[in-house]
């Protein structure tokens, strides 16, 4: 299928798994939200797909290619982290069109048409320092989704957002996403994040998908003692 298909895979650190046989697919235009506890294996997960931790076993598969053992720079995959990963050296168009410009691709026009998708005309000279929370964020989200990505990653997207502004962040990023024709994950342990920003959501605990589903299908019908527990002060909001 097209999107994102991880079938049985197993990964960790050392000799140490964090999760195995563990698979999950996204479809295109979807968008994930993995939730879970700290430690449960999130950002695990996300960094096999990406490509910085190789899976011991299974199988990563993006549009029906196989790409469990390519190099990060050629999994057409882009991510933004908790930080951000934003160069403060750099100008805001700088830091948008980074990635472009260390694939040998046009740069000038993407990045100025990503500024705008975000939001950001007229702070292309800015540095990083300038900016608030939730400008950096934007910054950080265009310059993942200006290489044209065929899956876009975000670790906890809006946890550096301070809580004034949080919503109006929350809301441009779920905007931005449904103009996207690829798969989104993201993984939080924020269960506002998690219900505002999830088409479908799964559950990892302990490195393990106890669920996934619909916001209203996972809290209203919970599969484990501890997943009702996690989610039930939000059952009477849905």
């Amino acid at each position: 299928m097209r999107g994102l298909s991880l079938q049985n895979l197993a990964a960790g650190y050392n000799h140490t798994l964090v999760f195995t046989d563990l698979s999950l697919a996204v479809k295109p235009k979807e968008t994930l939200v993995i939730m879970g506890p700290s430690g449960s294996g999130k950002s695990t997960l996300l960094l096999t797909i990406l490509g910085i931790i190789l899976p011991q076993r299974g199988k990563i598969f993006l549009n029906e290619k196989e790409i469990t053992s390519l190099p990060i720079e050629e999994r057409h995959i882009g991510y933004l982290p908790q930080d951000y990963g934003l160069f403060p050296h750099l100008t805001v168009i700088d830091n948008i069109s980074y990635g472009l410009r260390i694939r040998g691709l046009p740069s000038e026009a993407p990045a100025r048409k990503m500024l705008s998708l975000v939001q950001l005309e007229g702070y292309e000279k800015h540095k990083i320092q300038e900016l608030s929370g939730g400008q950096r964020q934007r910054v950080g989200l265009a310059r993942a989704i200006a290489i044209a990505p065929d899956l876009l990653l975000l670790d906890e997207p809006l946890s550096n957002i301070d809580q004034v502004t949080k919503a109006e962040v929350a809301m441009q990023m779920k905007e931005l996403f449904k103009k996207l024709d690829i798969p989104i994950m993201v993984i939080t342990h924020n269960h506002e994040d998690a219900f505002f920003l999830a088409q479908h959501l799964a559950m990892m605990i302990e490195g393990k998908i106890e669920q996934t589903g619909t916001i209203q299908d996972v809290v209203k019908h919970p599969k484990t003692t501890f997943i009702k527990k996690l989610l039930m002060p939000f059952a009477q909001t849905l």
